[in-house]
């Protein structure tokens, strides 16, 4: 097969899928990633930049834990109690409806109260449009409902692609006891019972509404980074983020977050350049932060982009507006010129933090590792591709 041959001189960002073997427990990852990089693109180049999908690195960490490693955690946490409030889960087969269906099964609760925010959940998945709401005269800052009564004002919701109405799929992971609750109000909420497990995935926002939540009198107020934050009978664990960024395996187990990304990232780093003499910058990516426009959905059920990077990624890009270079100078210089122009000006904005000049106008000052985790992420899919892992060149200069 002929090997495209680039230009680097005539290319700028290059992301490439790199394909390696099904990865499995007790793999050993760093010899896979590079074995698997050299295989694809021939031989590492300096300023480069390795990605690894989360997903690869928990696998061969084996960072799994079953529904009863779940249920285990949080009748510790909340022991002897028969009532419970699960607020704001996502609206996610692969996410979140698995550990619903541990807690419904939990025989501890004669009672389960599971709060969904309208019209959407934190990554968008919507309930009903904003049209509907602006229509109906509602607030849905201050107005609370039942399921029922949901239905009786905007209808039966239904996914956009699958078909779903999780209102639905909440209540029937137990219908004797899950009672499913529309409602944005802390206040209200805190009313229904005084144990209350938080699933809102951004991290401040997750902070306000337990201090809320316990300034309203609610008594227990765990979030799911504290379930599975410690090994359960020798069970997978996350420190960090417990039970956010899960995922459903085949098995009926729930995949992790991996653990100690920052130190493999960083030992790949140092035997990439005591082998090959190149540095390369390497980073553990999660989800990105791509839209989807028509369901109007955020990849961003994970609850960061990036769980290690090398020191080479800190920071924000010090970027040039190009259409601004060529519409201040482009009428009466040469190409050259404009060429000279435009690396000056990007070595002073590499010297200064101010994005305030009108050369960087337009340059949004977003963290490098979010704008690569988005990348990675667009660039390995959802799917089959069995390219978990990406090399990207032309990133960093």
């Amino acid at each position: 097969m002929n090997q495209i041959k680039l230009n680097q001189e005539r290319t700028g960002r290059v992301s490439i899928g790199i394909k390696t073997p099904i990865i499995r427990t007790g793999d050993d990852l760093k010899e896979i990633v590079i074995d698997s990089c050299l295989s694809a693109v021939g031989t590492f180049q300096d300023k480069s930049v390795i990605g690894i999908t989360e997903a690869v690195v928990a696998i061969a960490q084996g960072n799994y834990v079953t529904p009863a490693d779940i249920q285990a955690d949080i009748a510790m946490k909340y022991p002897d109690q028969k009532e419970l409030t699960v607020l704001f889960p996502i609206q996610s087969r692969n996410r979140f409806m698995n550990i619903m269906q541990a807690i419904a099964d939990m025989p501890q609760f004669e009672r389960i109260y599971v709060v969904l925010s309208y019209p959407c959940d934190e990554v968008g998945n919507r309930l009903v449009s904003d049209k509907d709401i602006f229509y109906s005269d509602i607030n849905p800052y201050t107005e609370e409902f039942s399921a029922n009564e949901f239905y009786g004002v905007f209808g039966r919701p239904k996914r956009e692609f699958t078909g779903k109405n999780y209102i639905q799929e909440f209540e029937n992971t137990n219908p004797a006891k899950v009672m499913v609750r529309l409602c944005n109000d802390l206040g209200v909420i805190s009313r229904y019972c005084k144990n209350v497990l938080v699933c809102t995935i951004r991290e401040e926002q997750r902070r306000l509404h337990k201090e809320i939540l316990k300034d309203y009198g609610v008594e227990r107020v765990f979030d799911l980074s504290q379930v599975l934050s410690k090994s359960i009978n020798g069970s997978g664990y996350s420190p960090k983020y417990g039970l956010y960024g899960s995922n459903k395996m085949a098995d009926g187990r729930l995949k992790l977050m991996p653990r100690d990304c920052q130190s493999f990232v960083i030992f790949l780093q140092k035997e990439i350049m005591e082998r090959y003499n190149k540095h390369v910058e390497v980073m553990v990516y999660g989800d990105g932060a791509f839209k989807d426009p028509v369901g109007g959905i955020w990849e961003l059920a994970d609850p960061v982009t990036t769980l290690g990077a090398t020191s080479g990624l800190l920071g924000t890009p010090k970027e040039v507006k190009l259409k601004y270079i060529a519409s201040k100078y482009g009428a009466e210089k040469t190409q050259q010129e404009l060429e000279e122009i435009i690396s000056k000006e990007k070595s002073e904005r590499r010297k200064t933090d101010d994005m305030a000049s009108e050369a960087s106008l337009g340059t949004t000052p977003r963290r490098i590792t979010d704008l690569l985790a988005s990348l990675m992420d667009l660039t390995t899919g959802s799917g089959d591709e069995q390219t978990p892992l990406v090399y990207v060149t032309g990133y960093l200069k």
